[in-house]
């Protein structure tokens, strides 16, 4: 049988597990924007601090809408971080996409050679700047359809080149020697 919290019944909040992410929170906006009171009845409250003689805490419906008011802050924070421009780092995944024939050839017959030797024969050669992603899976996902179309046996419009890839590290290296100059 689950337990239920009664009006009177002190619960402490300090005691759940994960409770230290509240020393993080801004408790202050919490308590305005959800519960429409004071910082201090929130601290209060969480710390079951004494009050008029008596322990206090959150009643049943403050808890619940204590937790709703956690999941619409993690729902925003969420929204936030996906729109923190993606900045490269030393740590970043690089990934190029190639449209240029005569170079997805070279990828597609793993002939690094051939493609240094191709980039060397043209100075006016025009390739993408690299999209940058946090992870692997993020870089996958990006590249995710580029490539081949409705006929796997054609050669592909697009090509990813990507720096998790072990293979494609010595076409990155040989293309960014080329746009170097």
């Amino acid at each position: 049988m689950e337990s239920t919290k009664k009006d009177n019944e002190i619960i402490t909040l300090r005691q759940v597990k994960g409770a230290d992410v509240l020393d993080i929170l801004n408790c202050a906006g919490i308590s305005e924007k959800f519960f429409n009171r004071s910082r201090a009845w929130f601290i209060q409250r969480l710390n079951n601090n004494i009050v008029n003689g008596k322990p206090v805490s959150f009643t049943p419906a403050e808890l619940f809408k204590l937790r709703t008011a956690l999941k619409i802050l993690a729902s925003e924070i969420t929204d936030f971080t996906t729109n923190i421009p993606n900045l490269p780092t030393d740590m970043a995944i690089k990934v190029y996409v190639i449209d240029n024939p005569e170079a997805i050839q070279y990828f597609i017959n793993d002939d690094v050679e051939g493609f240094k030797e191709y980039l060397a024969s043209d100075d006016m050669f025009e390739f993408p700047e690299p999209e940058f992603f946090d992870t692997e899976a993020e870089a996958l996902a990006f590249c995710s359809g580029i490539g081949y179309g409705a006929d796997e046996r054609a050669t592909p419009d697009r090509y990813p080149l990507r720096s998790c890839e072990e293979a494609d590290l010595p076409f990155i290296e040989a293309l960014e020697n080329y746009l170097e100059y």
